[in-house]
């Protein structure tokens, strides 16, 4: 008779580590992402609108679990879709899926605009200037659920082929359950009563129609005789708590605009010109970074450090952080918070990068002027002091890049529970960032599946109480600055080792709470509360490295930790098996089916693995020991790299005509390998 065997590889108890200094490492190469920005000519007049364009969407299209990148690439090539492995890197399948646009792209977004529950693709695009006559259409594609997208912009009612399009968010703001869609065109000079095309209604049959007038939009943008549409960064967000998603803007020269929602499909611009004082706002970041349960905003600008005479065209006054003090009204605090020397910034993001419960801000910078400070400004890296305040530490935690810095995104890439950071740089190469070293604070992710048509729940807050503390997140589809950060909801806990309580309030109304929760997972939650997978995993370490300083000599020892290794199995008896494994991420990726016919169904403490199975084939044995070769995968190996030793479980259950038998084996991995002195 035939049997089946099932794998679990899991962390069971490791060497205690000495705690090791919170770092970044550029990890781009390794993950795969090697790619270019650019363009191959620049017409006439086109410097401005070159420079400025790029971007990434982040989101996991495939339902696997794991958070994928598509990229814009100029004209130099044809946009890149990076599918992540869940291994630490990334593969292209941009001309597979049928996304691999050829033209000069921008601010690329992931939402689910259909309602069918898989996240779809809009890709603006630019190019007035840049040797033709027309812009990049924008072409919005539809996932179909099988790795594969189709281009819907002909059907779709979106027609932007007049003016450049350069971020893109998406938000219910009429509460009718299907995500709009607001657009910016930096340089668009229409004035009069010619619709400024920025908001989009989503008419729930795949189509969508530009209600800017009506809603009360574009009558700040298209004013006779004034500067024209300079809006740079759109996000959807209740800023004045009643449930119904407001409109923040961050727009260059002086227009940056905030627009409350009057719950009735209209508008009205609400701008407070003496507390909304960004002078040149590009990018723009949404979080409650005080923790007072109130969405602030965060807005990079340019700051020149040779002071601003007068005589240049953009002024120089620097970032604006608005605190929000209720009810939607903002007070500017960027001198008491810190936050103002930023350099030239564009993409901005609020995440809590160390885990200790309070939000961080990084910027990316850059600007091409050869005469002026900001040809090699470095991006920023503002950690929160936990007191309403802020220290720029970008340089020291190894995150300082100096390139043309347009996108970025905070995400859990490998999903060890700290956030990492991709920048995508305009007409340059991109960074990725792995967050290493952050092995004390803890912390917990909230994914929501809403009820269709929003089935990311865009709009949901998720509030989390631990340590004494209270912690609010709003779930968006927004921008960063031509890029967006996942719709998944990041909590760092510091020393708190559980939550006490979870609550959850849906876009469309009503709550759930859950009950106190231990740290260190991440959960899928669905509109009727049940709890659809939790996956803890060890926040991610750095390299084990010692450093002795002396008057004369530095030396660094580093632990090569090899790929693979065997496992030496005890007696499993007589029988043929099939070497498998099957975890939450086969689940997730739609063969729940298939491993529930194989008696292999995930149960509730699945935890995240730390080593997959090679060749998994059927493999004999006749009552002696078996040998199985295990690789380890990116997090594997940087927990060994880190701990010395990692012991793991192997769990093998035997499924035949007499039932189930199970056994379980203990092995402790250790580096093979001797150490590696470094030269001095």
């Amino acid at each position: 008779m035939h049997a089946r065997r099932l794998l679990l590889i899991g962390l069971l108890g490791a060497v205690p580590a000495v705690a090791r200094a919170w770092t970044f490492t550029d990890v781009t190469a390794a993950a795969g992402l090697t790619y270019q920005h650019g363009y191959a000519q620049l017409g006439q007049g086109g410097l401005a609108t070159a420079w400025i364009a790029g971007g990434v969407a982040a989101g996991d299209y495939d339902g696997d679990g794991w958070i994928d990148l598509y990229v814009v690439r100029g004209d130099i090539g044809p946009n890149l879709l990076f599918h992540n492995r869940g291994d630490g890197t990334f593969e292209e399948v941009g001309a597979r899926a049928g996304v691999a646009l050829v033209g000069k792209g921008s601010g690329p977004t992931f939402a689910d605009f259909d309602g069918d529950g898989w996240l779809d693709l809009i890709v603006p695009g630019i190019g007035r200037y840049l040797g033709t006559r027309q812009p990049t259409p924008l072409t919005l594609f539809r996932n179909r659920g099988d790795g594969t997208f189709e281009d819907v912009t002909a059907r779709s009612g979106i027609a932007i082929d007049d003016r450049d399009t350069y971020s893109a968010a998406f938000g219910d703001y009429d509460r009718d359950g299907f995500l709009d869609l607001f657009l910016t065109h930096w340089g668009d000079n229409v004035f009069g009563a010619t619709s400024s095309k920025q908001l989009w209604h989503n008419n729930g049959d795949g189509t969508f129609s530009d209600v800017s007038i009506v809603a009360g939009i574009a009558a700040a943008y298209t004013v006779p005789g004034g500067i024209g549409d300079l809006s740079f960064t759109p996000n959807f967000a209740d800023i004045d708590d009643d449930g119904w998603p407001d409109i923040l803007v961050a727009g260059d020269f002086g227009t940056s605009r905030v627009f409350l929602n009057n719950r009735d499909g209209t508008f009205r611009n609400v701008t407070d010109r003496a507390v909304i004082t960004d002078e040149n706002g590009m990018g723009g970041a949404i979080g409650d970074y005080d923790n007072d349960g109130h969405l602030d905003w965060f807005v990079s600008s340019i700051w020149d450090p040779n002071g601003d005479p007068g005589t240049n065209a953009w002024h120089a006054s620097g970032n604006r952080l608005y605190r929000n003090a209720g009810n939607g009204v903002f007070e500017d605090v960027t001198e008491r918070a810190g936050v103002r020397h930023g350099w030239w910034g564009w993409g901005s993001t609020f995440a809590d990068l160390d885990n200790d419960g309070h939000l961080d801000v990084f910027h990316v910078n850059g600007w091409n002027d050869p005469t002026g400070p900001f040809q090699a400004d470095p991006s920023r890296c503002f950690v929160s002091n936990g007191d309403g305040t802020f220290t720029e530490r970008g340089a020291e935690l190894g995150v300082a890049d100096t390139g043309e810095g347009r996108g970025v995104v905070a995400f859990d890439y490998d999903r060890d529970g700290d956030l990492d950071l991709f920048v995508a740089n305009n007409q340059q190469a991109p960074r990725l960032y792995r967050n290493d070293g952050c092995d004390t604070g803890h912390f917990l992710s909230v994914k929501l599946g809403g009820r269709a048509p929003n089935t990311q729940a865009i709009g949901a807050r998720v509030y989390v109480t631990a340590g004494g503390q209270t912690q609010m997140r709003e779930l968006r589809a927004g921008s960063n600055f031509e890029s967006q950060d996942p719709a998944d909801a990041h909590f760092g806990l510091g020393t708190a080792t559980s939550v006490d309580e979870i609550r959850i309030v849906w876009p469309d109304g009503p709550s759930t709470v859950l009950g106190a929760r231990a740290a260190d997972a991440f959960l899928v939650v669905d509109a009727a509360g049940e709890v659809l997978a939790t996956a803890p995993a060890p926040c991610t370490l750095g390299t084990t490295s010692t450093t002795t300083t002396t008057s004369t000599t530095t030396t660094t020892t580093a632990t090569m930790i090899p790929d693979v290794f065997d496992v030496q199995l005890s007696s499993l008896g007589r029988g043929r098996a099939v070497v498998v494994t099957c975890t939450r991420r086969d689940v997730t990726a739609g063969r729940r089916a298939w491993c529930e016919a194989q008696g292999l169904a995930p149960r509730p403490d699945y935890v995240d693995v730390l080593a997959t199975v090679m060749r998994p084939v059927k493999q004999p044995f006749r009552g002696g020991s078996a040998r199985l070769t295990l690789r380890l995968n990116a997090r594997g190996k940087r927990y060994l790299r880190a701990r010395g030793v990692l012991r793991v479980q192997i769990e093998v259950v035997m499924r035949d005509s007499a039932g189930h038998t199970a056994r379980r084996d203990e092995v402790a991995l250790v580096p093979r390998r001797p150490l590696r002195r470094a030269p001095p």
